[in-house]
């Protein structure tokens, strides 16, 4: 009865917060503002014909959201763009705790800051507010990095009819959650919304309320990095002699999601590490929303001292922020979460996705369940040790096979253009007024 009440009034600080009872909730008005939304879009794209240099504002209020690298780097080698960040504050409506909230904009300045990128954060010191970035800066193209109501208001899609937006999601689409990628009202007016497959795109007309008019199939940007492992960085912690490296990587949603497994095996996993200590280093790489859950569920002591333990014994360690380069430079993943039951299939190493219920198949879309049968599967804490000693430790890797075809079929590139080249053609394509 907590949970509803508190999600009951967070519901109703959105409506107040963003004035959208109509344009969202009233199916007339919805289609009809759905439609003069996208026309609007469409039009300010063509204001940008003959622009010499485009700028471009990437939203992030969580390091954890951005997957746009490749693209933006991309973008900045272009002279036609000049693209940069824009630092906000993560949902102030949901009661999370304001100065974990303020840890992780400082985590997420010191994130972009370590990318060399250009960013601002448009917050004036002298009154205390945040300013609107559409009044401040004039960005000509926006590119939103999450669909959610948890930013600011000034921050979000509908402050910007006159702007040509995009978006990219945070994630590789692997899960049955049809109403949050593509019925969402974000998903609906955002002037482009770039796809991972063709699989995705039929997904977004089926269950979208425009039928997919601004879906566009260009590939993942951030798999890009996965396709060479030289310049990965080394981020784990020295070891006495050689370990295998094992990720652990919990979702947060424990307070609501029935796929979730932290509650059940956050414990069991690390006094298997201990257990394991002599033959496997393990990095715990939890979502970084599951601390601001747990806080709430637990309470901050309780909480601290978990993440704390993962610190401090010798083959552990805590990683909050970035996960490219611990894939990379790992041998395996435990994990229950949705993109990356997609992303670490590009490592082509052994994976268990934990499973919360029997039937977890029926909980991955069309693409996700092809990537879910490449997984190793874990119902109890008995199946996660099986893993590490049969086939972290032994090698005994009966699903190499599956892993490799997967990739070869869905995963590598084949018609020789990265995403982040799509990407650039289609928003140029857009400003000519032609079609993606």
């Amino acid at each position: 009865m907590k949970s509803i009440d508190k999600s009951f009034i967070y519901q109703l600080r959105l409506l107040w917060a963003y004035k959208d009872l109509l344009r969202n909730h009233f199916k007339p008005v919805t289609k009809w503002y759905i439609k003069k939304f996208r026309d609007a879009q469409l039009k300010a794209a063509r204001k940008l014909q003959g622009k010499e240099c485009l700028d471009v504002a990437f939203f992030l209020s969580i390091p954890g959201m951005w997957k746009h690298d490749a693209l933006f780097e991309a973008m900045r080698k272009d002279p036609h763009y000049h693209p940069y960040i824009v630092i906000t504050l993560y949902s102030q409506y949901k009661g999370f705790d304001k100065d974990e909230m303020q840890q992780v904009l400082e985590r997420t300045r010191l994130f972009v800051e370590s990318r060399g990128y250009e960013y601002v954060v448009p917050y004036d010191d002298n009154t205390g507010k945040w300013l609107d970035v559409k009044k401040k800066y004039h960005p000509d193209i926006v590119f939103f990095t999450a669909p959610y109501k948890d930013t600011l208001p000034q921050n979000f899609i509908y402050n910007f009819k006159d702007t040509l937006t995009c978006y990219l999601p945070y994630a590789f689409t692997s899960l049955t959650y049809y109403r949050t990628n593509y019925y969402l009202i974000f998903n609906n007016l955002v002037g482009l919304y770039f796809l991972e497959t063709p699989i995705h795109k039929d997904l977004a007309f089926k269950y979208s309320r425009n039928k997919a008019a601004n879906a566009v199939v260009s590939g993942y940007p951030e798999t890009e990095v996965f396709l060479s492992k030289e310049n990965a960085v080394d981020y784990w912690k020295p070891q006495p002699k050689p370990k295998k490296r094992v990720i652990y990587a919990p979702h947060h949603s424990v307070d609501f999601d029935n796929n979730a497994t932290f509650m059940e095996n956050g414990e069991a996993i690390l006094a298997l590490a201990e257990k394991y200590a002599d033959d496997i280093q393990f990095v715990f790489k939890p979502h970084q929303l599951l601390k601001f859950k747990l806080q709430q569920i637990w309470g901050n002591e309780k909480t601290e001292e978990y993440y704390r333990r993962w610190e401090s014994l010798g083959n552990t360690q805590l990683v909050s922020d970035g996960y490219v380069d611990i894939f990379l430079t790992s041998d395996a993943l435990i994990h229950d979460c949705g993109s990356f039951t997609i992303e670490y299939l590009f490592t082509q190493n052994p994976v268990m996705y934990l499973c919360k219920t029997e039937d977890m198949s029926e909980k991955f879309n069309d693409f996700g369940i092809k990537a879910f049968n490449c997984h190793y599967h874990g119902h109890t804490v008995d199946d996660i040790d099986r893993f590490l000693h049969e086939v972290v430790v032994g090698g005994n890797d009966s699903m190499k096979v599956e892993r490799q075809q997967f990739y070869d079929n869905y995963l590598k590139p084949k018609d020789g253009m990265l995403p982040s080249q799509k990407i650039l053609q289609i928003i140029e394509n857009t400003i000519l007024g032609s079609e993606f």
